[in-house]
């Protein structure tokens, strides 16, 4: 038996893929499962290798496997409809398992409209293996669902890892890393916010935990609960990162890093002896001076503060359970300490309007820091994206989740969730953007010329792309 582990490109508006600056942690601890199993199986990264669907199905190799597994965000379910539908007419005896966030929360859509077969729901580590031993049996493997009878059914879910030292460290030879460490170089070498952009690092992903304590309405929540691995088990993980790869620089990838004050010290304690830097998701009401100056000292340069707005009612509406006096002095404490603060900020959550714009613009003013904002796009598996079913804003799922890519963005328009008509509401979002960049760049100028340099070469690309491709194309 051998099942080939597909990760599929991240595209985005301007149709290209970004590059692999990520290792792809859950295909790592899915492939520690399958050997601890017997069960043969190769990568095919199509996202290293920044494959079309028609590039793919020429040079990636997929002859010789007796399953695919692909592993799908919403984001790509174009290339995956594409690619599954295409291999189920090249290979129709080989079956496609789909597993990932997409599947778990889109399944229906996913079984009824693609070439997938089986779609795992949550974590797949161990489910995968079941699957795969018992595939003659699906209906006694929990966690999967089916299309039968022109329907959807799914198994009794599987309960979550709860022990996830028990997975050991993901497979990190399963994809090319060196490449994905050299390719994350690149990327951070290009942050404009990174105030550490000209020192080499060599950065690794890493996860000390599953799951988050909140749930935000704009949130699908990859897992379920919260559940932490061992301290000493992500030390000794990082050290043998250190000795084997030279990674001097992690990024963690979980969903909420400080969890509560004292797990926080305690790592802070154990990383500030492996002598690394790092990065990681923080929460305004989770820091304070003696955490903030433990992360400084342990080695922490930035920390991602998810805002996503300064308006109480609107901060109410999201769940974010965050009040928003507290925004502004934390964000100028992390400054003050010496950590860069990445601030994550949303335009148009129902609720927007051109007062709370006036208010975001004085907000970005106020803590100096550059803007970046995507407009709130509902992803399946949220409360958004339920209450814009209900309300008919999104009328069709499946052309929802093609016009969808990876920055987040809708092919063909955005979606207007607040009170204000479409020309208000994309006016409003031009006027944030111009008036948040122009109060940060104009005590920048040499940054000021970059930027109006960019924008300038990203225009002349749209156009170019626009003349060659067609609307529409990747």
């Amino acid at each position: 038996m051998k099942i080939a582990l597909i990760q599929l490109p991240h595209f985005y508006g301007d149709g290209l893929s970004r590059l692999p600056s990520s290792y792809p942690l859950g295909l790592g601890y899915i492939s520690n499962c399958l050997a601890d199993a017997g069960i043969g199986h190769e990568a095919i990264d199509l996202w290293g290798m920044q494959y079309s669907v028609d590039e793919a199905l020429d040079k990636a190799g997929f002859a010789g496997f007796d399953f695919f597994g692909i592993s799908a965000y919403a984001t790509q379910y174009k290339y995956l409809k594409e690619l599954s539908l295409r291999l189920k007419g090249r290979y129709p005896n080989v079956p496609i398992i789909c597993g990932g966030a997409g599947p778990t929360f889109s399944h229906g859509i996913i079984l009824k409209k693609t070439g997938v077969d089986v779609c795992v729901l949550r974590e797949g580590e161990l489910t995968i293996v079941d699957l795969l031993q018992n595939f003659d049996r699906l209906d006694t493997v929990k966690g999967v669902a089916v299309l039968k009878d022109g329907g959807i059914t799914a198994t009794p879910p599987r309960k979550a890892v709860t022990d996830l030292d028990s997975l050991g460290f993901p497979n990190r030879e399963l994809f090319a890393f060196e490449k994905i460490l050299d390719s994350a170089a690149f990327e951070r070498s290009h942050r404009v916010s990174s105030a550490t952009r000209d020192v080499p690092r060599r950065t690794a992903d890493i996860l000390a935990g599953r799951g988050c304590a909140y749930s935000c309405n704009y949130c699908s929540k990859t897992f379920e609960g919260m559940r932490l691995r061992s301290i000493g088990g992500v030390v000794e993980e990082i050290a043998g990162l250190k000795e084997r790869y030279g990674v001097n620089h992690l990024q963690f990838n979980d969903e909420l890093l400080l969890v509560n004050k004292k797990r926080t010290l305690q790592l802070c304690e154990e990383l500030k002896r492996l002598d690394v830097t790092w990065s990681c998701q923080g929460r305004i009401n989770q820091v304070d001076r003696e955490i903030l100056t433990a992360m400084k000292d342990a080695g922490c340069i930035e920390v991602g503060y998810g805002v996503e707005s300064v308006t109480q009612s609107i901060l109410d509406a999201m769940n974010k359970r965050l009040k928003a006096e507290l925004i502004v002095p934390a964000i100028k404490l992390t400054q003050e300490i010496g950590i860069t603060p990445i601030i994550q900020y949303m335009y148009g959550y129902p609720g927007e309007n051109a007062k709370t714009v006036d208010a975001t613009i004085r907000f970005f003013e106020e803590i100096d820091h550059p803007f970046i904002s995507f407009t709130t796009t509902p992803i399946p598996g949220t409360r958004l994206y339920q209450d814009c079913l209900q309300k008919g804003l999104i009328k069709d799922e499946e052309d929802y989740l093609l016009r969808l890519d990876s920055g987040y963005n809708l092919a063909g328009g955005l979606l207007n969730m607040t009170e204000m008509g479409d020309a208000e509401f994309l006016a409003q979002r031009r006027r944030l953007h111009f008036a948040a960049t122009h109060n940060y760049l104009k005590k920048r100028p040499l940054e000021y010329g970059s930027y109006a340099l960019g924008v300038a070469g990203r225009r002349i690309k749209r156009a170019i792309k626009a003349r060659l491709s067609g609307p529409g194309k990747r």
